[in-house]
């Protein structure tokens, strides 16, 4: 439609609508440029508003937990709170979940048990949130010196512990409780076991255990082992994800920070004896720290090294 057009379908009016249409258009263009948006002559367009823009960028600060972009959402998740009903749920599928840095956090646990094996002529475990057993237990399967004690509050995972080593030695000899730790801590004998396990399990939980409790079941010269995700990794992808009957089921975990597990321990009268980041590069998946019931050496500032905040993914 061009100007003689104009004039003749509205007459002495076309003017008026012509000016009317130009202020509208020169408006236009200067709210956007007053609120930052990118604006194009040709082809004419106006971009998105920087807020929204913020909103969709990944890592950028204020963003909700969770929400990495690109990462698709779970079709169903669970608060930690409800960990056990994830667990339930999850139990025949979760070690086709395990990725090579999970596996290799598992790995780092079994090589400290050797170690702790190999100065002992027998070896008694309570292994707290055991879950099913494939990537720790199995590894001593055939040792009849080793006494494993298994606590995890997941019915479906006790039992793939029990299908895990049926007809082993370690599996005939099992003591297994079906409860949440925490409230099978204090009726465990004092001093009992030379290892407390805690391998990936703190993130899964709403809030820290009673690290006086966990020392109290220590034997003299007995080890705790903590193993846990990267606090700035459970940042950057906080769910964890399992595929389930055709769906994504997730657990939204609680970061750990290493440094905390090492005050509440020490204030339990644990000494640390070794911490060490798990991963690759600059960057780093998991970490393993290993307390002692008697003090042997302590770590200084150096020895610990400096954990960074923000992670690629592993």
């Amino acid at each position: 439609m061009n100007v003689t057009d104009l004039v003749t379908r509205f007459g002495a009016a076309a003017p008026w609508l012509v000016s009317l249409a130009a202020v509208t258009v020169i408006g236009v263009i200067v709210a956007a440029f007053v609120q930052g948006r990118s604006i194009s002559i040709w082809p004419p367009g106006i971009g998105s508003h920087p807020a929204a823009c913020a909103r969709a960028a990944p890592g950028v600060a204020g963003e909700p937990p969770g929400g990495a972009a690109g990462e698709p959402p779970a079709d169903r998740e669970f608060p930690v709170h409800r960990a056990q009903g994830f667990y339930q749920e999850v139990a025949p599928n979760y070690d086709l979940r395990n990725s090579g840095n999970l596996v290799q956090t598992h790995l780092a646990t079994v090589a400290q048990l050797q170690q702790l094996r190999a100065q002992r002529s027998s070896l008694r475990v309570l292994d707290l949130g055991g879950g099913t057993g494939k990537l720790i237990a199995i590894a001593f399967f055939n040792d009849p010196s080793i006494t494993w004690t298994y606590v995890d509050f997941c019915p479906a995972m006790a039992a793939q512990f029990r299908r895990n080593l049926a007809g082993y030695p370690l599996g005939r000899s099992a003591e297994v409780h079906v409860e949440d730790f925490t409230r099978v801590l204090p009726g465990l004998a004092p001093h009992a076991y030379d290892v407390v396990l805690l391998s990936l399990v703190l993130s899964s939980m709403p809030a820290m255990p009673d690290f006086g409790l966990l020392a109290r079941t220590l034997a003299p010269g007995g080890a705790l082992i903590v193993t846990d995700i990267n606090p700035g990794y459970t940042f950057a992808k906080p769910l964890y994800k399992v595929p389930v009957g055709g769906e994504t089921v997730a657990l939204r975990t609680t970061p750990v920070d290493p440094f905390d597990v090492i005050r509440r321990a020490e204030a339990a009268g644990l000494c640390p004896t070794e911490q060490r980041a798990l991963g690759e590069g600059s960057t780093y998946y998991s970490f393993v720290t290993v307390f002692t019931s008697t003090p042997i050496r302590r770590l200084d500032a150096t020895a610990l090294g400096a954990a960074p905040a923000t992670l690629t993914a592993g």
